[in-house]
């Protein structure tokens, strides 16, 4: 395997004229398009508007003259998040959305000037402090026209390393003059800093936010068709599009060795085995409970339709179910994708589908199974999104939130926030250790019987888990294990898979499964009962068991 992790580089040093720093003394030369979102190099300076004088005094700056107010700050690692508002700090609870620690993230100072302003450059001042740092940022800008939400060379804008991004950080903003000729203007009513006195809270969240994916590429050969995916042509695209729309502050990336398939993925059945392959070999490597795989394959651009996955168009990715946040749901942590333009978009869905997404509606999307709970109508993303890599805005009503079918999409506040929440959970097994010499993890317990069922199609295997004494049980699905001493029937957790009709079967292994002879399986379920013998199982939900079905 190959393996890298991703922390992303700073920011670009953002500002409209050239010169900005993360130190208060040096001068860059990267700046964004001031046509544009998206930031790009600019070898100019332009936004003096009186010289620096040649002789007499060297001029000292001084406080911004003429009235100019900075009315709202924000922080933005991926959704807009409004920390300081008319001078004053934004209360926890009045904002949308979570600000993850040790993250590459974009502050805007937003100001509006009075009637009579004189344009000329000023300079911005961000004082950091609290958490272990002490930190200026400064910007110049030909300041001209108030600020706008879709233009961020029109805000004073700070890329703001990730390692100045900590719990406990505190900001002050300050405004300066940058050239004699403004001494004898009026001082405004409100000073021009933000806040108005003393510091305020960024809001930096005091968790750690990590995220472990295997991306498997395919090799596939089936009909006239053999291709193998190359992962060096999409990795880098992949890890940017999950890393800039989930809440992390790393992200570890490992590319697998080719999987051979030999089976048609040209039918939704055959996306859904490679589904269920692909839990399984999570499960037959031992990856953590935390860890995500995702296959990608190249079926040579043939649309996967038919059958009874979908009622129509063509489906280029399936997750193996809405999967739950407990180490028990690691088997479930599983996908797959078509490579094809969109593969990147994909990629964020299906994984999303793994984090226990479900789909957002928006007109014309069609999308089964949405989630109810959407804030923002239309299924819009609703606040301005951020990519701190691409260093492009996405306006809050042209884009859709990534788990919807529609437009350009991006991640909402609302899904930021959610993902969030699963990715600190998962990130925390990470640092419970493991355990002591001897101790079993899961005492007496036997292991998960996973099954997924779809048009005469079924694969059984089995995976170390427990289901929880509370956890959702179906009323009209059991797995009865026969055993050679009697049957122990297990009433079983039945979910669909998004995309799809696959049926996926959860049922716990009987305690004491591995001291037992069992003869047979029988899968009780409205639609008729179904056997399924021992042989047709492959047995993961041990180290010492690891088989595959003969």
């Amino acid at each position: 395997m190959l393996r890298s992790s991703i922390a992303l580089a700073p920011l670009l040093c953002l500002s409209v004229a050239s010169a900005c720093s993360d130190d208060g003394g040096a001068s860059g030369t990267e700046a964004p398009d001031t046509t544009a979102t998206s930031a790009t190099s600019d070898d100019s300076t332009g936004g003096d508007t009186t010289a620096e004088p040649t002789t007499g005094e060297p001029f000292e700056p001084f406080p911004a003259r003429g009235g100019i107010v900075i009315d709202r700050v924000e922080a933005n690692s991926g959704v807009a998040v409004a920390i300081g508002k008319d001078g004053a700090e934004v209360p926890g609870a009045d904002r949308v959305a979570y600000l993850p620690a040790r993250r590459d993230t974009l502050v805007r100072a937003y100001f509006k000037l009075p009637e009579g302003w004189v344009p000329r450059e000023l300079e911005a001042r961000l004082h950091l402090t609290g958490g272990g740092v002490d930190k200026v940022y400064t910007a110049k800008m030909l300041v001209e026209n108030d600020s706008r939400d879709s233009d961020i060379t029109s805000t004073f804008s700070f890329g703001v390393k990730a390692e100045h991004v900590q719990p406990g950080l505190k900001y002050s903003i300050s405004l300066w003059e940058t050239a004699p000729g403004q001494e004898d203007t009026p001082e405004g009513d409100v000073p021009p800093q933000a806040p108005y006195s003393g510091t305020a809270f960024v809001g930096i969240e005091n968790a750690v936010a990590n995220m472990r994916v295997v991306l498997v590429p395919v090799a596939y050969d089936f009909g006239g068709c053999q291709a193998t995916v190359d992962p060096a042509a999409i990795e880098s695209k992949f890890k940017q599009a999950l890393f800039q729309q989930n809440a992390l502050e790393s992200l570890e990336f490992t590319v697998h060795e080719p999987y051979p398939v030999t089976y048609d993925m040209t039918a939704y059945q055959g996306l859904s085995r490679l589904v269920s392959e692909m839990s399984q070999l999570r499960t037959a490597e031992g990856a953590d409970p935390n860890v995500y795989y995702y296959g990608l394959f190249d079926n040579c651009g043939e649309c996967i339709g038919g059958g009874s996955g979908i009622s129509s168009g063509c489906t280029v990715g399936l997750a193996a179910d809405i999967t739950g946040p407990d180490k028990s749901d690691a088997s479930r942590r599983a996908a797959a994708g078509q490579l094809n333009s969109g593969a990147a978009d994909t990629f964020v869905h299906e994984i999303g589908h793994t984090q226990g997404r479900r789909h957002i509606e928006c007109p014309g999307g069609n999308s089964q199974g949405n989630d109810g709970t959407y804030p923002h109508a239309n299924g819009v993303i609703g606040v301005w999104g951020f990519g701190i890599q691409d260093i492009r805005l996405r306006h809050p009503s042209t884009h859709s939130d990534y788990m919807s079918y529609c437009g350009s999409t991006w991640v909402s506040d609302w899904q930021w926030n959610a993902t969030y929440q699963r990715i600190r959970t998962l990130s925390s097994w990470d640092l419970e250790g493991a355990p002591a010499p001897g101790h079993d993890d899961h005492p007496g317990e036997g292991g998960l019987l996973l099954g997924a069922i779809d048009d005469g199609q079924e694969m059984w295997w089995t995976a170390p888990g427990s289901l929880a004494a509370d956890a959702p049980r179906s009323a009209t699905h059991t797995v009865d294990f026969e055993f050679a001493d009697g049957t122990t029937p297990v009433a079983a957790q039945v979910s669909v898979r998004p995309h799809g009709t696959t049926l996926n079967i959860v049922a716990p292994l009987p305690a004491d499964f591995d001291g037992r002879q069992l003869q047979r399986l029988t899968l009780r379920a409205p639609e008729g009962d179904s056997a399924v013998e021992p042989t047709a199982v492959r047995w993961l939900h041990r180290p010492d068991r690891l088989k595959a079905a003969e």
